[in-house]
């Protein structure tokens, strides 16, 4: 650990929409309800904070540990012990629990048991309905029927499950734990730096690191993720594959290791608007609605602390992400750059000008960022850090962060080494060319997606643009293409409710008549086709 601390279009638009139901989309139907039943507020135990911050303190230089934030309750609350129903005059069906623990600055959750049935929904919101999170439905289902939730902030949560009256009784839903997250929230520890934020050398991502690096870094943190792992974080991004096709591939540290890896979430682009850079000021909050949930482990090795994974839940297109590319030759790189987020904090930037060494560290064959060479000459990496990429001056990855000892004195950093498993014996000694390598290219090296040459599909994208979104329902669409379109505007479930021609630069559709709800434009040229997401709230 880092020390201190049906169809095609149908499966297109299922794995699109995905993404958006995990991302405060659309409002529980509870709200829009009235009479309904009292529910049982279910408080968690005490805990000794004091004997967890005295732990905290010597676990995080520990560089076997994740970065802990939350104390985790052991829990079984579900929708047959727990919570109350509501019928509405339809039949369909409401369960709503609410869970407190006191003095939480975040709740998150682990369902043991989760099977949502077409049409259901789950949505986790604070008392006061200032945060809200959702909708998970049946597309995060998985064969072992687990889930973990994002953050939601403070210390009283609501969690509402609805049932439609065609599905009764098929939905299966059980929390199987409650982590009381104390040492970051999801909104005002960006805002203000807390105790056990990152330290005040760090530079916000957007802050230059010089102009060799600094077009490379602005796609290559829309890689970069922040992960939670029932109770601890760490950082990670996704990574290339030879096909270039967007394969959900995530690369971050084998000892980012707590809890089934089913039950991760991860927030992508959590990144300020309005970056600090080596400063005792505060970083403005950034966007942090773009979260997914669940990933599989594909290979783990201690050797050079590596974990490959596939996330599972899927992506909206509108996160505009980035896939890192690779180094497996071992060759040492001119300088180095890491992008990670240090204590659960906004994402960040570090870099090395001085050169790595090759090195054995806790067993692990490492690069490391060494204290002779003075440390990171801009930036440094903290707890929480852990598994972020080491990228060389092309860009490529060729390490994730293991540990060492680089930290923070005041507005600079302390000169102390870092140390990262070596991307080429991970790719050597786990076979990653099965993953990153499909087609049995052979190469050595491979670039970014947004490097390698576009698809027809992105190149007919790039000369569309679909405004205002959200609507009230009247569309514009400017079409650069100087050629006919054809388009067809989609509903949830798949159904075709407006088709048309855009033969105009600058053309209108009317769907005012539709009622609100999220929908998707498919618009067709000479075979290509792309799709776009679509909101309408009037």
């Amino acid at each position: 650990m880092k020390k201190h601390y049906f169809t095609s279009f149908a499966l297109f638009f299922i794995c699109t929409f995905i993404s958006a139901q995990v991302t405060n989309i659309g409002k529980p139907l509870s709200w829009s309800q009235s009479n309904l039943k009292n529910t049982t507020r279910i408080e968690m135990n005490s805990f000794d904070l004091e004997a967890i911050t005295a732990e905290d303190k010597i676990n995080d230089l520990d560089q076997t540990k994740p970065w802990r934030f939350g104390h985790e309750f052991t829990v079984s609350h579900g929708l047959d012990n727990s919570g109350t129903w509501d019928v509405l005059p339809n039949g369909d069906r409401i369960w709503r629990v609410n869970i407190i623990s006191p003095g939480a600055k975040t709740l998150n959750f682990i369902f043991d048991t989760y099977k949502v049935p077409d049409g259901a929904s789950v949505y986790l919101y604070t008392d006061d309905k200032s945060d809200l999170l959702g909708a998970y439905t049946n597309v995060m289902n998985r064969e072992d029927e687990m889930l973990g939730t994002w953050l939601v902030e403070g210390d009283n949560v609501w969690i509402e499950y609805y049932e439609p009256k065609n599905v009764q009784g098929l939905g299966k839903l059980n929390i199987g734990k409650v982590v009381h997250g104390y040492r970051i929230s999801t909104e005002s520890d960006a805002m203000a730096k807390a105790l056990n934020d990152s330290g005040n050398c760090n530079l916000d991502v957007d802050c230059g690191v010089g102009a060799d690096f600094d077009g490379l870094k602005d796609r290559l943190k829309h890689s970069v993720a922040f992960i939670i792992m029932q109770g601890f974080v760490c950082t990670g991004q996704l990574i290339n594959n030879t096909s270039n096709d967007k394969a959900p591939y995530f690369l971050t540290a084998n000892h980012c290791n707590a809890g089934a890896s089913s039950t991760w979430a991860f927030r992508f682009n959590w990144i300020s608007p309005n970056p600090i850079c080596a400063s005792t000021q505060n970083s403005t909050n950034g966007p942090t609605t773009q979260t997914t949930s669940g990933a599989t482990t594909l290979a783990s090795n201690a050797n050079s602390d590596v974990r490959l994974m596939r996330i599972d839940g899927a992506f909206d297109p509108s996160w505009d992400l980035e896939w890192g590319g690779w180094d497996r030759t071992d060759t040492a790189p001119s300088f180095v750059v890491g992008i990670h987020h240090p204590n659960g904090d906004i994402m960040k930037i570090c870099r090395d000008d001085s050169g790595v060494i090759k090195d054995v560290n806790s067993g692990a064959q490492t690069w490391e960022i060494t204290s002779a060479g003075g440390g990171w000459e801009q930036g440094v990496t903290e707890g929480g850090s852990s598994g972020s990429a080491l990228f060389d001056e092309n860009g490529r990855i060729i390490g994730q962060l293991f540990g060492g000892g680089a930290a923070c004195s005041g507005t600079t950093d302390n000169g102390a080494f870092d140390y990262y498993g070596r991307f080429a014996v991970s790719w050597d000694q786990n076979n990653f060319g099965q993953w990153l390598d499909p087609t049995n290219t052979g190469l050595t090296t491979f670039n970014m997606y947004s490097q390698v040459l576009s698809t027809p599909e992105e190149e007919l994208a790039n000369f569309i643009v679909i405004y205002p979104n959200p609507s009230t329902g009247l569309l514009n669409i400017t079409n650069k293409t100087n050629s006919e379109i054809s388009f067809s505007v989609y509903s949830i479930i798949g159904k075709t409710v407006r088709k048309g021609t855009l033969s105009d630069f600058q053309n209108k559709i009317d769907l005012s008549g539709l009622s609100d709800g999220i929908y998707m434009v498919k618009l067709n040229q000479n075979k290509v086709s792309i799709f776009k997401k679509i909101i309408i709230s009037k």
